[in-house]
């Protein structure tokens, strides 16, 4: 069996965590994440692991399993260990983890590991996978983060399997990564939205992020709540802009957009540009940006649709959008053409 790749583990108010934080959780719920089996689950559903929202405790919830719990949580006294599969909604690459066992102080999972495999759904289900290990045997503490960061992203996958040594619980499960799309995904319209993050986009720069980030505007269908979008602080200097670069991905001409304010009534955006520039830079610096979109105003709560104004003949790998003076939106759409086709 070949060596896991070297990873380091990194305290939770670190830069690194921020950094990973600005990855996409490749096992999301939001993503389409699921999971597909698992050795038990009977205190706690293994499905909770997923779920984007931070785990709670409700001192008096009990069910007839005994005390409700939100994470995965298994029955006592294993001779062996517990494990589940999760099939992750997109492949990806993995920059690192965040093994949460928050709230669970007397019935954590004291030792986990993961495997990966780079398979179909039929394969793992068929026992034909081969899963490898890429984080060994590492302790946990009782209502904690723990932060795995790698030195080099790995390998992309398309399932986890979580081992928990011998039982316990587990609150979330966090897979800090970047999409590898095997196929992009087209629209009705035959154009592809090149922004998606299932087709490789993702959020690389942005002015401020202070209520939540701007990775979800790239996120599939139009949301919950106001948290799943991008919102910035209130601004309070005259002329003040935020903005976000988008890493689209794959380069291509723009066509049309959408810019979607669900949930933002009272605090969207009343005025949001949109530019375009090609450069071979993750991040770009001084670069030429093309005007796509003029200054267009929006409105709450609402789907605004947009043909591009300017660049149609231009071929993008990056958008940056900005809004006036501030503000927050719950999704981006940049549909066109790849380049490559």
């Amino acid at each position: 069996m070949s060596a896991a790749p070297a990873f380091r583990s990194v305290e939770p108010t670190s830069a690194e965590v921020l950094a990973l934080k600005a990855k996409s959780n490749l096992a999301s719920v939001s993503l389409g994440s699921k999971i597909i089996s698992f050795s038990d689950e009977f205190f706690a559903e293994a499905s909770n692991l997923l779920k984007d929202e931070e785990a709670v405790f409700l001192p008096e919830k009990f069910n007839e399993r005994g005390k409700w719990m939100d994470g995965w949580e298994t029955r006592r006294h294993n001779k062996d260990y517990d494990w589940t599969i999760i099939q992750l909604g997109y492949p990806g690459s993995i920059f690192g983890f965040d093994v949460d066992t928050s709230h669970f102080t007397g019935n954590h999972a004291p030792v986990v590991s993961i495997e990966a495999a780079n398979a179909t759904e039929q394969e793992v289900g068929e026992g034909k996978a081969q899963f490898v290990e890429i984080l060994p045997k590492v302790g946990m503490n009782p209502g904690s983060h723990h932060y795995f960061v790698y030195e080099a992203p790995t390998a992309a996958y398309t399932h986890l399997r979580v081992n928990n040594y011998p039982d316990g619980g587990i609150a979330r499960l966090r897979v800090y990564g970047q999409v590898v799309p095997q196929n992009l995904v087209a629209l009705e319209d035959g154009l592809v939205d090149l922004a998606f993050v299932g087709n490789g986009g993702r959020a690389v720069a942005c002015s401020n992020q202070h209520f939540c980030s701007p990775s979800n505007l790239l996120l599939p269908g139009r949301g919950k709540t106001m948290g799943d979008g991008w919102e910035t602080r209130r601004s309070r200097t005259p002329n003040h802009s935020d903005w976000t670069i988008l890493k689209l991905g794959v380069p291509g001409f723009v066509d049309k957009v959408e810019f979607d304010t669900r949930h933002f009534c009272g605090n969207f955006p009343p005025l949001v540009t949109l530019h375009g520039t090609s450069t071979e830079e993750d991040v770009p610096g001084e670069v030429e940006w093309v005007e796509i979109i003029k200054g267009v105003p929006l409105t709450a709560d609402a789907q605004h649709y947009f043909d591009a104004d300017g660049g149609k003949d231009r071929t993008f790998t990056h958008v940056k959008f900005t809004m006036y003076p501030d503000g927050g939106i719950k999704r981006i759409r940049i549909n066109g053409r790849p380049a490559s086709s």
